[in-house]
């Protein structure tokens, strides 16, 4: 698996990904859960609420996922992502393979 894309350089910065930052919320669920559901009572199902209220964040951390995947332009659009750590030293060609 190559690193180097054959896609040129973006000659423009890259857009926001502002749809990631959905990507806080199970994180704020987590943190939340000794604070918001340190109890025993009310059981849900048979299960203490603090079992129940972190199942709850399980599950709707996969929405969040899918909703933070589907307002990334790059993930939809399929398209290498703009990371400056993959010019060597601020050059603008690739770095070559060896063996070639």
């Amino acid at each position: 698996m190559s690193g180097v894309h054959d896609s040129p350089p973006p000659s423009r910065p890259p857009r926001r990904r502002y749809s990631l930052l959905l990507l806080i919320v199970p994180v704020v669920g987590y943190v939340l859960t000794p604070f918001v559901a340190n109890s025993i009572e009310p059981r849900i199902f048979g299960m203490p609420f603090i079992l129940t209220y972190t199942i709850g964040v399980t599950i709707l951390t996969w929405f969040f996922v899918w909703m933070a995947a589907r307002g990334d332009h790059y993930y939809r659009g399929d398209k290498a992502e703009y990371v400056p750590a993959d010019v060597a030293f601020g050059e603008d060609h690739p770095i070559e393979e060896a063996g070639k």
